[in-house]
C-alpha cells in the first residue's frame, strides 16, 4: 500500500511539473502568432497614415487578395492599386479624429459591409481567421478595415469599408 502512495505522489508530481513546463509554450507559441490587441491598433494607425500619405504602393503590398472593398470584392492586384490610388487621391481625410476600436468579427460581420449573399460568402471563405476588425473614427466618418492577425501572414489588410456620419 506504500508503494501505490508513492507512486501515486511521484505521478502527480511528475505531471504537474510537466504541465507547468507545456502550459506555458503553448501559450507562449499562440500568441506568437497572432498580433496582440495594441499591435491591431498600430497597423491600423499605419493603414491610415499610408493612405493619408498617398502610399499606394505600402498599401498594395500590405494588401490580400480576393479584397473587400465596401460591398465590391476585388480578386487582382492591379484592381487594388487602383482602389488605393482613388482613394488616396479622393481628399477624404483617413486620419484617426478619436480613438481606434477593435473587434472580433462574429457570425454577423460580414452585414456591416452587405447584407448580399456574395459578402457574406467572402467572409465565410476568404476572410482570415485571426481577423479584427478596426474601426477608425475620421472627421468624415469612420473608416472599417478587415485586418489579418496572423503574423506570419505579410497581406494585413483584407478589406476596407469607408462610413460617412
Amino acid at each position: 500500500m506504500s508503494i501505490n502512495k508513492t507512486l501515486k505522489v511521484r505521478y502527480t508530481g511528475g505531471v504537474k511539473r510537466l504541465f507547468l513546463i507545456i502550459l506555458p509554450s503553448i501559450v507562449l507559441l499562440v500568441s506568437c502568432s497572432t498580433m496582440s490587441h495594441r499591435q491591431t491598433i498600430e497597423t491600423a494607425s499605419e493603414v491610415s497614415a499610408a493612405l493619408n500619405g498617398g502610399e499606394v504602393d505600402v498599401l498594395t503590398g500590405w494588401s490580400g487578395t480576393p479584397f473587400l472593398f465596401e460591398t465590391e470584392i476585388l480578386p487582382a492586384p492591379p484592381q487594388l492599386a487602383a482602389l488605393w490610388e482613388g482613394l488616396a487621391a479622393s481628399g477624404y481625410d483617413f486620419g484617426p479624429d478619436g480613438e481606434i476600436t477593435v473587434l472580433d468579427p462574429d457570425a454577423d460581420t460580414w452585414r456591416r459591409f452587405s447584407s448580399s449573399r456574395e459578402v457574406e460568402v467572402w467572409f465565410q471563405h476568404y476572410a482570415p481567421q485571426k481577423a479584427a476588425l478596426a474601426l477608425i473614427p475620421t472627421s468624415d466618418g469612420r473608416l472599417v478595415i478587415i485586418i489579418d492577425r496572423d503574423r506570419r501572414s505579410s497581406q494585413l489588410i483584407r478589406g476596407l469599408k469607408v462610413e460617412q456620419e
